[in-house]
């Protein structure tokens, strides 16, 4: 048996050394290492988060392509508090995807209270890359809006559509997604705002209309994540309250304490809706243990509910848009 057992294992050997070298099958070889997806998200704060701690959760992670430690060259913040690299929505995304066993490199290009053309005018070069195999977009917050709502829907439909177009012609099998944004409760409920006195579902209306009229139109870009639409379906079942001013208890809310960005809660709803769409997991997979919910002081009974919503959402939105979105590789 001693002399025999040396023989028998180099035989073995011999043998998938040859299945690999040919390229077929073997128990024994190993699968490919996959190559990390480079995404990178342009926006503002509505995609960094604001507040903390999300605005700064797992940014160690990510790359702020907007960071330079000593401020030289750096484009204006903003906020005092914008003091250090941000992690944001991306960040919450990245840690998700972590242990969704996703492998992700991700980077963000996001200026407080900025439109997409302010990225296209002031960011191009960074944008303008090959090395981005997915781009996620939004605009300002009330942008893309009907003007007598204070919107500029020509401007978004301009600039994110320049914007694609600048992408695919860096890397033509690039993605390139929207981000549609939420309402804000601070321009719904006090008088004398953009939307008082109409109920919480006109201005999603509105920004639904408009994102996925520039999917459409434009016919390049590989989706939406129906980010403001996942927060609609969280009010509309209850699991969320409509108005942050007249807090309901039992149900979570997904604004900040500015009534406009969002809060932990609605930060990772978000998250869960990237992941769905952009990364193409079902979030439902992670349940009530997951680390970032954990991390941002969600509990797992409310994480559960939020990962089915950003589900359900996604789900509910390629039902509704099947066939209208072209283009999928971005290729012209």
């Amino acid at each position: 048996m001693n002399c025999f057992f040396p023989f028998s294992s180099l035989r073995r050997w011999a043998l998938v050394g040859a299945l690999c070298w040919l390229g077929l099958p073997g128990w024994a070889q190993r699968p490919a290492t996959t190559r990390p997806q480079t995404i990178l998200f342009v926006g503002n704060s509505f995609f960094h988060g604001a507040f903390q701690p999300v605005l700064s959760y797992n940014a160690t992670a990510v790359t702020d392509e907007n960071f330079k430690p000593n401020a030289a060259g750096q484009r204006h913040r903003q906020y005092e508090h914008e003091d250090r690299p941000w992690g944001g929505i991306p960040g919450i995304f990245k840690k998700l995807t972590d242990e969704a066993g996703l492998p992700y490199d991700v980077h963000l290009e996001v200026i407080s209270g900025q439109t997409l053309k302010f990225h296209y005018d002031s960011a191009l070069a960074i944008i303008r890359q090959p090395k981005w195999d997915k781009v996620v977009m939004h605009d300002y917050s009330t942008g893309p809006v009907p003007t007598r709502h204070g919107g500029q829907p020509a401007r978004f439909f301009e600039y994110a559509t320049r914007l694609e177009q600048a992408v695919h012609t860096a890397n033509p099998a690039a993605q390139v997604y929207l981000y549609q944004t939420w309402a804000r409760a601070d321009i719904t409920y006090p008088s004398g705002k953009n939307y008082s006195g109409l109920p919480l579902d006109s201005m999603t209306h509105d920004l639904h209309a408009a994102y996925y009229q520039e999917a459409a139109r434009d016919g390049h870009f590989a989706g939406v994540a129906p980010a403001g639409d996942a927060w609609l379906r969280a009010v509309r079942q209850g699991v969320a309250m409509p108005n942050p001013y007249a807090p309901e208890a039992g149900k979570v809310d997904l604004w900040g304490s500015d009534h406009y960005h969002p809060s932990a809660y609605g930060a990772y709803l978000n998250a869960c809706v990237l992941l769905a769409e952009v990364a193409g997991y079902d979030p439902r997979k992670l349940g009530g243990t997951e680390q970032a919910a954990a991390a941002l002081g969600i509990t797992p009974p409310v994480a559960v509910q939020l990962q089915r919503l950003a589900y359900e959402q996604v789900q509910a939105a390629k039902k509704l848009s099947k066939g209208k979105l072209k283009g999928k590789s971005g290729r012209r």
